[in-house]
């Protein structure tokens, strides 16, 4: 399942909404309206336990209802995520889904004021895509979403990996676990690199992870309410997780696809680092910086190098390459020389970032002639 675009029509934005919220209903849970077609309060039903009606012996205690957030959404708050998320390079199918679960959310709140049954929305997501590709960002944008819908009380982020969740010795798990959980409700909890909680490698087991595992799956669970958990990683890895954990894929069963960044959207990258801290690319830089940007991705190293990550990191040596050749001009630079990338200095920090790849890859990967 992928999440792009926000251009798109209001056809494709419905057409990506029963993936994101799901038909299903969790364990046979609608929530109920009271009379007027207004929430109950508390999720209390009319008529139910706290009417004093007992229910008959042998009967399996029916779940309390889900409410839906009565009040109004932040619609400032709602806007200005999302305009986040536009503004984001690429990413077109995330931006799509995203509008859509928004959308959605929002019919969801029109319909309680009708009196019409509403299903709660999914809150936990599988993110798969390489490094460098926007996950935690729109992790964070995802939690200020739901934030603004009122579907959760804060808009933080705890991001975590393995070692956060993981302890030492069999016990500490679940405690280190759980903590970490418990500063997380209210907001995202974003686990990175999540398929390094299921090491098949290990000789015994993954003991450990196995643990962790479950804490998050129980955790998630009971504080459905008041918690969005994602788990994200490579596809391959996320694949194999998913495959040898069934708990996982029928809980986390919303998967957002990140794409490998493309030769103009990397380009663009390059361009919106430099303007938001006030520099730009002279013509012959901008032209190489197209040229290197195509150059690795045809020669699929784009995934190796970050993505994203790349790109700021090439801007970043560039703006030192260029303070080191000012600091030999004999005049005091001008406003024109402080702001302008040219092409030595990007030439000589694309050349920096592939020597830190490994003696073995130096001689096929230099830089793309001029």
């Amino acid at each position: 399942m992928s999440l792009t675009g926000i251009g798109q029509d209001a056809v494709d934005a419905a057409g990506d909404s029963e993936s994101l919220l799901g038909p299903e209903i969790l364990e046979g849970r609608e929530l109920r309206l009271g009379d007027g077609g207004q929430p109950v309060p508390g999720g209390a039903v009319p008529g139910g336990r706290d009417s004093g009606v007992r229910e008959k012996a042998g009967m399996v205690p029916r779940p309390v209802p889900k409410v839906f957030p009565a009040g109004p959404p932040d619609s400032a708050l709602l806007a200005e995520a999302l305009a986040e998320l536009e503004r984001m390079v690429g990413l077109e199918p995330v931006k799509r889904q995203v509008k859509a679960l928004s959308a959605q959310l929002n019919m969801a709140r029109l319909r309680a004021g009708q009196g019409l049954p509403v299903q709660p929305p999914k809150r936990h997501f599988v993110f798969s895509g390489p490094s460098g590709t926007g996950k935690t960002t729109v992790a964070r944008i995802l939690g200020r979403v739901f934030y603004a819908l009122g579907l959760l009380g804060g808009d933080h982020l705890v991001e975590a990996q393995r070692a956060d969740l993981v302890g030492e010795f069999l016990g500490q798990t679940a405690v280190k676990a759980n903590d970490l959980i418990d500063s997380a409700i209210g907001g995202v909890l974003f686990v990175d690199e999540a398929y390094s909680l299921s090491n098949s490698g290990y000789s015994k087991g993954d003991a450990y992870g196995d643990e962790a595992l479950q804490v998050l799956l129980k955790r998630a669970e009971d504080n459905r309410d008041h918690l969005v958990v994602i788990l994200a990683g490579y596809p391959e890895g996320m694949d194999r997780l998913l495959a040898v954990n069934p708990g996982l894929s029928s809980r986390f069963t919303t998967r957002v696809d990140f794409p490998s960044y493309r030769p103009p959207e990397l380009t663009s990258i390059g361009e919106v680092l430099a303007a938001e801290n006030g520099d730009a690319w002279d013509e012959e830089a901008l032209e190489e910086l197209r040229s290197i940007s195509g150059h690795v991705v045809d020669q699929g190293w784009i995934d190796e190098l970050g993505n994203g990550r790349f790109l700021r990191t090439l801007y970043e040596k560039s703006c030192a390459y260029r303070d080191l050749r000012l600091s030999g001009y004999a005049a005091t630079p001008t406003r024109d020389d402080l702001a302008t990338l040219r092409l030595p200095d990007l030439m000589q920090a694309y050349g920096e970032v592939l020597s830190g790849r490994g003696p073995a890859d130096r001689g096929r990967q230099e830089p793309p002639a001029l």
